[in-house]
């Protein structure tokens, strides 16, 4: 196992004892909803560890849905400036770089690795792009069934839905040329 792989496992183990800790903690202190969300991530976690999803990108996962989760439950979006922006571009495209590498783990999706040479190779980069996009979509009509559901919980608007969703693709067309790098990488291309 390399030094970066070594690392990237130490990260993703770390993820996985903040969230438990998070959500023992949440539930001692009788905040259940944050306890739900924190043991729902563990169980996301610990299922995406469990599949072949190279090191660094189930460990930049894992620290940026803990990151999405924490903002959620303290209310960093509304208190940190742009801090919503900076988890939409992130998050989705980390979410559907992993799911690609489940889906190639699972034998549903052709691996990277393999079609690097070709224009077929340039597919994971669309795939997780539209994956991230679709990821980020399905986001916003959660902020939209939970701000009509309590309209002080959650306050956005059209301009944060559009921001929101050009962030989500974005992140995630980056999120797809990371996959691509990798598998050019573990390719010899």
């Amino acid at each position: 196992m390399s030094t970066r792989s070594r690392a990237g496992s130490w990260v993703f183990l770390a993820a996985v004892a903040v969230a438990v800790a998070s959500a023992v903690g949440l539930g001692m202190m009788q905040r259940w909803d944050g306890m739900l969300r924190f043991a729902a991530v563990t169980v996301v976690l610990l299922l995406t560890r469990r599949a072949k999803v190279p090191t660094g990108f189930v460990a930049a996962f894992a620290v940026l849905v803990l990151l999405a989760m924490w903002g959620s439950v303290q209310h960093w979006y509304a208190q940190i400036p742009h801090f919503d922006t900076v988890v939409h571009v992130l998050t989705p495209g980390s979410l559907a770089a992993v799911s690609y590498f489940l889906l190639v783990d699972a034998g549903l999706l052709p691996d990277a690795r393999r079609t690097a040479g070709s224009v077929r190779g340039w597919a994971p980069v669309l795939w997780v792009a539209l994956v991230g996009s679709a990821a980020a979509v399905l986001w916003e009509y959660y902020e939209w069934v939970v701000e009509q559901i309590s309209p002080q919980g959650m306050l956005v608007g059209y301009t944060d839905t559009v921001v929101d969703l050009f962030a989500g693709m974005c992140g995630s067309l980056v999120a797809g040329l990371l996959v691509l790098r990798w598998a050019r990488r573990h390719t010899g291309s």
